[in-house]
């Protein structure tokens, strides 16, 4: 790439997509979630390339494997446990300790567990969740 083409990549972001491949976001979600729907949309009309698992053990890291995404969003309103678990574990992994990971939809009464549980995964609320990931993108494009 010439120094030119890094200059355009950096002016405008629709130059950024062409140097780089459509970002990738794992959602680790049950689908029986009333807020299932809600959270798959948002996160769509963000025109990211969405992949979908549950956050159980084997699934949700085969497919993290397979996907290599550049963000992972789990949520946490149906089973907490589960969610913190996979983000712990996430955090923790060799080959998956890079990728940022966002837990969405924690009661409020349980953050100081989700964080115990999983101190690399950032809390956000459904309110700010397309935002966040956009900052983990971000972030994750501009390198270390």
């Amino acid at each position: 790439m010439a120094h030119d083409d890094v200059v355009l990549a950096r002016a405008s972001n629709a130059s950024l997509l062409k140097c780089w491949p459509m970002p990738k976001v794992l959602l680790l979600q049950f689908d029986t979630d009333p807020a299932c729907a809600q959270r798959r949309a948002a996160l769509a009309a963000t025109g990211v390339t969405l992949v979908e698992a549950e956050p159980r053990w084997p699934t949700f890291f085969d497919v993290v494997t397979a996907e290599r995404p550049d963000v992972i969003v789990i949520a946490a309103s149906l089973i907490p446990s589960h969610a913190y678990e996979a983000a712990r574990y996430l955090g923790e992994g060799f080959n998956t300790r890079n990728i940022p990971v966002l837990l969405v939809d924690v009661v409020r009464k349980d953050a100081a567990k989700a964080s115990r549980s999983a101190p690399l995964a950032a809390i956000v609320d459904r309110a700010e969740l397309v935002a966040a990931v956009e900052r983990a993108l971000a972030k994750v494009r501009s390198g270390p």
